[in-house]
Formats: structure tokens, sequence, C-alpha cells
């Protein structure tokens, strides 16, 4: 498990040009997304041998490590982020009015788990819902300004974690238990009710400590070896996973099911204190299914 190189892919310059120019036949992102959900998006490349190739590496590396860091793409609003997730899924989890892409801007005034310079913890997106999204799609807009030493990326590959829990402490053992024998809760602040059963089952993955933490506020209920089972998959997981950061147009496509996906603390640069500042902004979607396009 230690020392394991990163799965990252430069995208074949060829391939580069011809999903730039499909991108550039939609002249918004808003257009874009509606192409993505009323048509198939990438008809117009699955005749090409390089996009064919590239769909199988995606694939290949998502089964195999849980993600992969493609390179070299343009930050173009989304649009290239729409096409290349094609590789990965087949439809797109949606908010709002037939909205794929959200942008996330970080602030030094957010509280929110989104958008604060705070570091997250390691998690999966959609934790509480009936059936949460395959997969994530996340795509740098605007890299940190304290970049390298802010914003740190990682992603643990869920038998890498449970590996690692299996052969550590006492602690660890309690918190293997904890996500692959014990009934958790897990709460979400915009929904009253609380997901119950366990956090991994049939080899697939839903958690993230806040939600536990709420649940457990929730019910009345006592958190100290609940602390103690987050710490310990927290190393593990730091463990396991190996750091990278991303430069605009770079983006992660992580499996919400086998993986857990982290980000470090970040940074601003104040340009006029305290309303105008240079901050990170990714642009983040879901896929609904894991299906190659």
């Amino acid at each position: 498990m230690m020392g394991r190189a990163l799965p990252e892919a430069a995208v074949d310059p060829l391939l580069r040009q011809r999903i730039d120019a499909l991108a550039s036949t939609f002249s918004s992102i808003d257009e874009a997304e509606s192409a993505a959900l009323t048509s198939d998006i990438v008809a117009p490349l699955k005749q090409d041998q390089r996009w064919v190739q590239f769909c199988g590496a995606v694939a290949s590396s998502v089964r195999d490590r849980g993600y992969i860091v493609l390179r070299g793409l343009a930050a173009d609003e989304g649009k290239s982020l729409l096409i290349v997730s094609r590789a990965l899924a087949n439809t797109f989890g949606t908010y709002g009015a037939g909205r794929i892409v959200k942008r996330f801007r970080m602030s030094p005034w957010a509280g929110g788990l989104s958008h604060t310079l705070k570091a997250g913890d390691f998690h999966t997106d959609g934790n509480v819902s009936r059936e949460p999204p395959a997969g994530t799609a996340i795509q740098c807009e605007i890299e940190d300004p304290g970049a390298p030493e802010y914003a740190e990326q990682r992603v643990a590959y869920l038998p890498d974690i449970l590996e690692r829990l299996a052969s550590g402490s006492s602690d660890d053992t309690a918190a293997l238990d904890l996500l692959t024998k014990e009934e958790a809760c897990l709460a979400s602040e915009t929904s009253h009710g609380v997901w119950r059963g366990r956090l991994v089952r049939d080899g697939v993955i839903r958690y993230h400590p806040e939600s536990l933490r709420l649940a457990a506020k929730r019910l009345s209920q006592e958190t100290p070896q609940l602390e103690s089972a987050i710490a310990a998959i927290h190393r593990a997981s730091m463990d396991v996973s190996v750091p990278f950061h991303t430069s605009p147009g770079d983006t992660v496509l992580v499996s919400n099911r086998f993986a857990l996906h982290y980000r470090g603390e970040c940074s601003v640069r104040f340009t006029k204190f305290p309303t105008e500042f240079e901050a990170r902004s990714i642009l983040v979607l879901h896929m609904k299914d894991q299906s190659a396009a």
C-alpha cells in the first residue's frame, strides 16, 4: 500500500483538441448541460480511437485505484468537465432546474463545508441520500493562491483503508467495526431524517464525519468512541493515499462508492480587505452511474 504512484494521466494532445472543439460548439455551460441531459454529448468522439482508449484508461484506474487525475484540460466553465466525465458515466445528477455543474469558491468568511478554508474530512458525497452518486468529478477552475502549500487533495481507496485498519491497533479495529459491522446513523443539515445502516455494505461505502456527528447530536448519543473511530479512519486514509494538487483544467474523477476524497486547508490573497480576494474555485458534478461511455 505504501509508496503507490499517483494515478494520473495527461490527456493526449490530439484528443484534447477534439474535446476543445466539441466544447466550443456550446455557447455556454447552460447549453452544454442541456445537451448532456437530452442527448449523447460525446457522440462525435465515439469513433475516435483515442477517445475509446481514454475511456478504457479512466475506467481501469477508477476500478483499480478508486480515481484518476487528468491533466491538461481547459478550464472552460465546466464544458470539458461534462465531456470527460462521460468516460466514466452515462447519466448525471442534477440540482435546481436541470443544472449539473456546481461552482464552489473558497471564502475566509464562509462556514459551509464546500466553501470554508478549513481542511475537510475524508468522505463520500450525498451520503444520506437513498441512492448516493456513483461518482464525483472535480475540476480546478482557479488554483489556490497559496499552492502547493495549500489545497492538498487526496483520495483513499476503500479496500486499502479496510486493509490498513485490519492490521492496526485496537482503535483501528473499533473503526473497522464501525464501518463494516455496526449500524451507524447519518444525518444532513438539509433534512430532518436520519439514515441508518452499515457504512460499508457489499463493498460500497457511504461516509462523512460531519453526518455521523450530526446524527449523534440529534439522537442525543455520546460521541467519544465515535470521535476515536473517525480519527482512526482519517489516519488510515492518510496512510494509504497520495497527496496531489491540481492546476486550472485538471480534473479528478473519483468513485463515490469505493473511495473517500479529501481536501486540505485552503488560503486566500486579499486584494482589498475584506471584500475582494483571490481564492480557489472548483467545478463539481455528480454521476448517477459508473458505466463507460
